[in-house]
């Protein structure tokens, strides 16, 4: 091997090297601080980190990129449209994974209704809507004990209705994704998706778990599908049936879930950069070697228009239907606490460590009398001293939003003061929060919603409010008891935590940095049709940054996209 060709695979490693860097950063970091419980920021512990992270990143980056390179040597991808008549394989695709969500429905019949599901349900007795929870949901909820009440005579049967809708949705947007991997030309690997997807337990539980996060799940894995399928050449039929598969996404994605709407909002936002780098492209190889090139690069950049043109009327779209449903149900406006998860973990954080509160030893009670009295006002009843690192709840039930909207100036003057003096702080603040979705080893998430004495309250939720569900007419009435007894000892344990090195596909961590690394690649090699997808991904993640908490049911959206993520990686350069 010459000088000048290890020279260039040097330098066609950068970006990965680079990305790997980062990686070992964070994922470093995170993991000190859950060993350590507080990181001091100081020069020494910044320059240790940075030169582990360089090296072991660098070397890792290194590696990573020498063996995607091999692989894609040894492996030739299908051209596309590999295979045609490959309809088929849709309906046997949507019968196995139907068939795999049985077990979980007849061993959790009528369904799991844990997180949100009894505040819905409430919701539907009293008459009394909330916006914090989707109204659409709500409503298809409604619906579904209607029937179930109206046809069978009980409400169990309407939650098994609810149950089978969410179930068909699900099982119909995983076989769509299955039959596109097929339908490349990619067979072995269709079936081995099907099978491992079939298998994860994960799947049959969220999709018995009656939560609106799983059909904005199947929504958001239609709109990556249908929008990559049309930002590739594709007839005239294929444009028409994703378009309104997309349509169909983006409606779902847009009412089902607030953090959709602003995921979709920052795809187009980097659709729209995207298809003005391809025209850009596409003017610069103007000679006639490139009339080929410059052609693909036109359709390119129109498909992306039009694909943002659709997420638009369609987000637009969901908006108003939001809108209408609210004022006909007389709806009042959600909670808005959620979103300012972050600022009450990082005051709460700064508060213990410094605001003499007695909470831990390391108190150093530096902080200033006037932020003091800021964050009492704003997380009332000495609220701070019950900060959890790992979870906002505790301290967020107990957050005054009137100090925000009406005392904005002086919020953010303490925010930005707090921030100068205990930068540290806010950074560990913000890592704990997101330590299972950033460092992979992390098993913190397992733990999040965990009471002594409770059960049901795993990585997997399954338990109910029994007392006030039961009240109502609802009762867990399975079908299958061993594989209940089973099943609940396996979520409530977080078994999943005990199987070597399988037990990484189960973790939020992992998904992250599979997201990172296949977007870096794509932009390496000027992929272009894939940004969309992945900036609606990075969209999402920026979302549940701020969020409350590392959940299952927040991160799954993205635990199913992964499977698939080989069909919005181009198998050519765009350029």
């Amino acid at each position: 091997m010459d000088k000048k060709s290890i020279a260039n695979r040097i330098k066609d490693s950068v970006p990965i090297c680079i990305t790997g860097v980062i990686f070992i950063l964070l994922t470093a970091s995170v993991k000190t601080l859950s060993v350590n419980g507080n990181i001091i920021w100081n020069a020494g512990f910044i320059l240790k980190l940075l030169a582990f992270s360089i090296i072991a990143g660098t070397l890792f980056g290194f590696v990573i990129n020498e063996l995607v390179s091999f692989g894609r040597k040894q492996i030739s991808l299908p051209k596309e449209e590999g295979v045609k008549n490959s309809l088929p394989i849709f309906f046997v695709s949507f019968v196995v994974f139907i068939l795999s969500f049985v077990p979980y429905f007849l061993a959790y019949y009528p369904g799991i209704l844990a997180y949100d599901s009894y505040i819905q349900i409430d919701q539907i007795f009293t008459g009394n809507y909330n916006e914090h929870h989707p109204l659409i949901h709500t409503l298809l909820i409604k619906v579904s004990l209607y029937f179930g009440q109206k046809i069978f005579g009980n409400l169990n049967a309407g939650v098994a209705i609810y149950v089978i809708i969410q179930s068909i949705i699900l099982a119909a947007v995983l076989a769509y994704g299955v039959y596109l991997i097929f339908k490349s030309g990619r067979k072995i690997f269709s079936i081995a998706v099907l099978i491992i997807m079939a298998l994860f337990p994960f799947n049959g539980l969220m999709a018995v778990s009656v939560t609106k996060d799983i059909p904005f799940s199947a929504y958001f894995l239609l709109v990556i599908l249908a929008s990559s399928e049309l930002l590739k050449k594709r007839n005239a039929v294929g444009k028409i049936i994703n378009t309104l598969l997309l349509f169909i996404g983006v409606l779902g994605c847009g009412t089902y879930r607030n953090n959709g709407k602003y995921a979709l909002a920052f795809a187009l936002v980097v659709s729209a950069v995207t298809a003005l780098i391809i025209l850009i492209a596409s003017k610069k190889k103007s000679d006639k070697k490139s009339e080929n090139q410059v052609g693909n690069l036109n359709d390119l950049s129109k498909n992306y228009v039009f694909v943002c043109a659709t997420v638009v009327i369609a987000l637009v779209l969901s908006l108003v239907l939001t809108t209408v449903v609210s004022k006909a149900l007389g709806a009042v406006q959600g909670d808005r606490r959620e979103m300012l998860s972050v600022p009450i973990q990082q005051f709460a954080r700064t508060y213990v460590y410094h605001a003499g509160a007695d909470v831990i030893a390391a108190d150093d009670n530096t902080m200033d009398e006037a932020s003091k009295a800021l964050i009492n006002e704003f997380l009332l009843y000495d609220s701070a001293k019950l900060y959890k690192s790992d979870i906002s709840d505790p301290v967020k039930r107990n957050t005054n939003t009137w100090v925000v909207t009406n005392k904005t100036s002086e919020f953010v003057k303490t925010y930005l003061r707090l921030l100068k003096n205990y930068p540290g702080d806010y950074i560990n603040a913000f890592l704990a929060l997101n330590a299972g979705f950033i460092d992979f080893t992390d098993e913190t998430h397992a733990h999040v919603n965990e009471a002594e004495g409770t059960f049901g309250l795993g990585y997997v939720q399954t338990r109910w409010e029994e007392n006030s569900l039961y009240e109502k007419g609802f009762y867990k009435d399975t079908k299958w008891n061993s594989l209940f007894n089973f099943l609940e000892r396996v979520t409530n344990n977080n078994s999943y935590l005990k199987i070597p090195v399988l037990k990484y596909i189960f973790m939020p961590g992992i998904y992250l940095w599979i997201v990172v690394f296949a977007c870096v690649f794509a932009i390496k090699r000027k992929d272009w049709k894939s940004m969309f997808a992945f900036s609606l991904i990075a969209g999402y993640y920026l979302t549940m940054f701020f969020g409350p908490c590392v959940q299952l049911r927040y991160i799954y959206p993205v635990m199913i996209t992964v499977p698939f993520i080989g069909l919005f990686l181009g198998n050519e350069k765009t350029e």
